[in-house]
């Protein structure tokens, strides 16, 4: 296999919308430069997509229009390293637990300083106290999404075909109907499946608008839907899409 291939075949086969049309074709691009540097280790790009992060927070932080803009672009550099340490591991073959779990926690970390930063910017210019509860609200749901989407999204749904088969009740009806629609508009609107990199995109769109308080509000009401979506389609028997 030549190197150019194997660089394309370091992109995860399957990933988010954003990830897939944006931020990892031009992780690989950044790929064929870095690929043999040696020193240059998959952890290291994750430590500076986690420095490149505390700077886009300084710059939200400030809470003035200009810096939301800056900040707003190196949140989508944040996400493209955040692709790249991955895709530089898949081609030196050196995934490692340690790796995976410094990813995950530098990731956590991300959320919180991006969210305290936004919230921060936010009362310096308005001095709405308001924005902290909504902040503090929108990161428990990105933390919640977390868990559904890595964690419980590995377990089986319940099997109920048994208990359901003969007897359509009309509660189970009108459910199935619910997740009809709502995987059809899932599907239709890919920005909505909310992965990370879909989260750092709303997050870069409603910064460039300084929206920020609109951002929370849309978060958390993504976070009501799914939260009680996800527990409630595998309990009568869904997969819900991931």
């Amino acid at each position: 296999m030549s190197d150019r291939q194997k660089i394309k075949n370091a992109v995860k086969k399957k990933d988010g919308w954003w990830a897939s049309l944006f931020s990892g074709p031009i992780a690989n691009i950044f790929l064929c430069f870095i690929c043999d540097v040696k020193w240059l280790t998959p952890n290291w790009v994750t430590t500076s997509s986690l420095f490149t992060c505390i700077i886009a927070s300084a710059f939200i932080s400030t809470g003035l229009s200009i810096f939301l803009v800056f900040g707003a672009m190196l949140i989508q550099l944040v996400f493209i390293l955040d692709c790249l340490d991955g895709q530089l591991a898949r081609y030196r073959e050196q995934s490692s637990n340690f790796g995976a779990w410094y990813d995950r926690v530098t990731d956590r970390i991300k959320d919180f300083l991006i969210h305290f930063s936004i919230a921060v910017g936010h009362y310096r210019i308005y001095e709405d106290w308001k924005i902290w509860p909504l902040a503090m609200t929108s990161l428990f749901f990105v933390y919640l999404f977390d868990y559904y989407v890595n964690q419980d999204i590995k377990l089986e749904p319940a099997d109920r075909k048994e208990k359901t088969e003969g007897k359509k009740s009309l509660l189970i009806k009108a459910l199935s109907l619910i997740f009809t629609i709502g995987e059809k508009v899932y599907k239709s609107f890919p920005i909505l499946q909310f992965h990370i990199g879909e989260q750092y995109l709303l997050i870069s769109i409603f910064l460039l608008f300084n929206q920020t308080r609109l951002l929370f509000y849309l978060i958390i009401t993504l976070g009501i839907f799914y939260s009680i979506y996800w527990p409630v389609s595998k309990y009568y028997g869904r997969k819900p899409i991931s």
